[in-house]
């Protein structure tokens, strides 16, 4: 590992001041699971190494209409907080799914969605919940769809000497339901060779999918938003309509050959999930 200068601002503004003399040289550190493998592997040599622990604002929680996260919430307690649990259990769901309890506790959900990795699972959920992602800079702040964050694969919208401070997830609609599903080969701690969120909202009275939102990951570049999840709007809840939906959700992936399985094998997984994700909401919702 060669030697670099450990920087810990203690603002944003001081962290987005720093970065813009320094952003090119700097690597920045949230939970520090992703940057210390880099670090140590040698992947990337900066000559700065700036860790946003010692911003206090930005481990903020809030639930005001909406959650607002701050971006060193750790995705342990995404998992755990009673609250995020009760009113956004898809998120709460996915959380429980990443790594082991060890990473969890470290890693960061601001970290988890500026590092762009295709095979996770937190910005999947974050995106069938439509949420919003915090940016700022020493030009100022702004706020972007998280479904247009991301460009590729460990690409994303973010400028040099921008940070990720919070995440926004408005309130899912009333009577809505996740469930978030992945498969992985060997231990459940290795990458997904495919995941999937499914939101769903059910008119009480008749029963038919009112709202519907279904994202994939790991088998794309980016979360994989459905085109065809709209082709459940409408519908009375049946096992061939979610197969149909499934099978057409996998063909809008983008899956690459790798370790994990070839394409079509990928495909195959997410159609599987996808219909496993669907069919478990269905039966949260009753009860």
């Amino acid at each position: 590992m060669r030697p670099f200068e450990y920087i810990k601002p203690s603002t944003v503004d001081e962290a987005t001041s720093f970065l813009s003399q320094n952003a090119e040289d700097s690597l920045i550190m949230g939970g520090g699971t992703a940057a210390v493998v880099l670090l140590h592997l040698g992947v990337v040599r900066p000559r700065y190494v700036v860790d946003l622990g010692g911003i206090g604002a930005l481990r903020e929680t809030t639930m005001k209409g909406s959650l607002h996260l701050g971006a060193l919430t750790s995705i342990r307690s995404l998992e755990r907080d009673p609250a995020i649990a009760a009113d956004y259990n898809l998120l709460s769901e996915a959380a429980s799914q990443v790594a082991n309890i060890r990473v969890r506790n470290a890693a960061s959900v601001g970290g988890a969605v500026a590092y762009g990795e295709p095979q996770t699972d937190t910005p999947v959920a974050l995106t069938a919940l439509d949420a919003t992602v915090e940016i700022a800079g020493a030009s100022g702040a702004r706020q972007i769809p998280i479904a247009d964050f991301y460009r590729g694969p460990y690409e994303t919208a973010l400028e040099q000497g921008e940070l990720v401070v919070g995440i926004n997830v408005p309130k899912p609609a009333a009577n809505s339901v996740g469930c978030h599903m992945k498969f992985t080969i060997g231990s459940p701690e290795n990458k997904p060779v495919a995941n999937a969120s499914a939101l769903i909202a059910l008119d009480p009275s008749s029963g038919k999918i009112i709202a519907a939102r279904v994202v994939m990951g790991a088998v794309g570049g980016t979360p994989v938003v459905a085109a065809s999840a709209a082709g459940l709007v409408g519908e009375t809840p049946n096992d061939d309509l979610f197969a149909d939906i499934a099978a057409q959700a996998a063909n809008e992936t983008d899956p690459i050959e790798d370790l994990r399985g070839p394409v079509w094998y990928k495909r195959r997984i997410a159609k599987v999930l996808v219909e496993r994700a669907l069919k478990c909401a269905l039966q949260k919702s009753q009860g």
